[in-house]
């Protein structure tokens, strides 16, 4: 089945967003109209001096352009580790933590809005660099295997088969035009082109700014998220099983203020998948 999805993605329409999108922005103020200057430079640059083939990840030579061996060995043992069933969080090898031990503090210390999370491996080394690469360096073309790694860890979890739509994280207008793209929104066309499912682009936007999430605590986090998030098309969403799409899950408060606002709005379950995802280091 994954040898199929693996053979589509030549054929699947590419997870723009750094042309197109960022074009649309041009204009649109200094901030945007920067970014927008620096990824058409970055393109123009790439054109006289193609940059060498290298591994999504890590960065380092790979003929082809696809996943490293060392870096599948990496991923390999990411999928081997134990995790929280909720919320997906990696929790470290089997062997080191008791089978009794099921759910993650954060999960036991209360319930989650959504139904399950997963993502493709912690928020750290190769897979981190690779994020910053697409979120901070314009490189929106990492879109595509890094969705199909994605697409890989869904098909790890079996109830991930009944999503009927996908929901991208949005950015705030603002933070959009500064960027470009949105980096959520590049990944869920990726996975849904894989998977057959359709994106709902304008289903919930961002209607307040926020302040940088970086450093706040979980609480703390979701009450800066409050009333951040809308549905603005909830006919779009009531009585399907939605996934939410974003790169990172860390304390999962993004996440669950959307599946609560989601689930308001009627859809029937609500499951998160990130590209990366939390670490714990909880002792047992």
């Amino acid at each position: 089945m994954l040898n199929s999805y693996i053979t589509k993605i030549n054929s699947a329409t590419p997870g723009t967003g750094g042309g197109a999108n960022a074009g649309a922005c041009a204009g649109q103020g200094k901030e945007g109209g920067t970014m927008w200057w620096k990824n058409l430079l970055q393109a123009a640059l790439e054109l006289v001096y193609p940059p060498r083939r290298q591994c999504p990840l890590c960065a380092g030579h790979s003929p082809d352009e696809s996943i490293c061996h060392a870096c599948r060995e990496l991923l390999a043992g990411y999928a081997a580790e134990k995790f929280c069933p909720v919320c997906g969080s990696f929790m470290g090898p089997k062997q080191h933590r008791p089978q009794s031990a099921m759910l993650c503090q954060d999960c036991l210390a209360g319930s989650r809005p959504f139904d399950l999370a997963r993502s493709v491996a912690p928020y750290e080394g190769p897979l981190r660099d690779a994020v910053h690469r697409l979120k901070y360096h314009g490189r929106t073309g990492l879109a595509r295997p890094l969705g199909l790694l994605m697409v890989e860890a869904a098909l790890r979890e079996p109830a991930f088969e009944r999503t009927q739509a996908l929901v991208p994280v949005p950015l705030s207008p603002r933070r959009e035009q500064q960027r470009g793209f949105n980096q959520a929104l590049l990944l869920a066309r990726e996975v849904g082109a894989l998977l057959q499912a359709p994106v709902v682009e304008g289903a919930v936007v961002k209607i307040r700014e926020t302040p940088a999430q970086t450093g706040l605590h979980r609480r703390e986090r979701l009450q800066n998220l409050l009333h951040a998030f809308a549905v603005a098309e909830p006919g779009a969403v009531v009585g399907k099983i939605i996934a939410i799409i974003d790169d990172v899950f860390t304390t999962g408060s993004t996440v669950s203020i959307i599946s609560q606002i989601l689930r308001q709005s009627g859809a029937a379950g609500v499951m998160v998948l990130t590209l990366a995802g939390a670490r714990k280091t909880e002792k047992w």
